[in-house]
């Protein structure tokens, strides 16, 4: 097993020397090898690096809580308070629904756990959904000076989820590109994105971010057609992405 961590921590280190854009779960995945093997200077010494917002994500983390750097975060503060809690509300509910309870983010902004709702995953998406229509047309496009970091994160995946109305979530898609562009959001989730609305309007993916299959009880993930395979790596480590390889072992990993 630490041999492993071993080949996990080579393989950070290699990418951190092509790219400074990292992608959060391969950074969190680079600090956890070396976390395991004890290199907790270098560590440290990546926190130091990392800017605010990249931060307040990869500290929730429960092996990262001891380090100083992530226990002096300030608290981030938004211009409407009440539209924060709304969306993560909703975001909550839409890791819920597939199995994915943010623990983290339900102790950070006191959410009432009976309030959560873990079943009907079609029906969530569809509220979040038209209620988020609702916000856009009320507010604009929600922006992280409005609502904050983690809201962003549940407004990209309402979108993300959105396959039941495949042409409004297309519509989004510049509203994504601008929010990453503004430094609201990390650039791996236009890949993300961009990627689902390929695959939904029938065309082959660009990042491989999307699986055709996915067999938990076998562990083994199928890529969904994808353009260019043989440059795959090149354009995910662009953006920041870990390689494929490493990604289909993250997934069975957490099948």
């Amino acid at each position: 097993m630490e041999e492993n961590y071993e080949i996990a921590n080579l393989q950070f280190d290699s990418l951190r020397n092509i790219t400074d854009k990292i992608d959060r779960k391969y950074l969190l995945t680079g600090l956890k090898s070396k976390n395991k093997i004890g290199k907790n200077d270098e560590i440290i010494q990546i926190l130091s690096t990392q800017n605010e917002n990249m931060l307040r994500e990869i500290c929730a983390s429960e092996f990262l809580s001891n380090f100083e750097i992530c226990n002096s975060i300030p608290k981030e503060k938004v211009e409407n308070e009440n539209l924060q809690n709304e969306l993560i509300k909703m975001y909550v509910d839409d890791q819920a629904v597939r199995n994915n309870l943010m623990q983290n983010i339900i102790d950070k902004y006191n959410i009432d756990t009976t309030e959560i709702t873990k079943d009907g995953g079609v029906e969530v998406d569809e509220r979040n959904r038209n209620r988020l229509k609702e916000i856009i047309g009320e507010f604009g496009f929600p922006t992280k000076k409005l609502v904050g970091k983690d809201a962003i994160q549940g407004v990209f995946f309402i979108i993300q989820h959105s396959d039941g109305d495949k042409e409004w979530q297309k519509s989004q898609l510049p509203n994504i590109e601008r929010t990453v562009e503004n430094g609201d959001l990390e650039g791996q989730k236009y890949a993300y994105l961009y990627d689902r609305i390929k695959i939904n309007s029938g065309e082959k993916q660009f990042y491989g971010t999307q699986f055709s299959n996915v067999d938990p009880v076998n562990k083994t993930v199928e890529l969904a057609d994808t353009e260019n395979v043989e440059d795959l790596d090149k354009r995910r480590m662009k953006i920041g992405m870990m390689p494929i390889g490493m990604y289909k072992k993250y997934m069975l990993k957490n099948l």
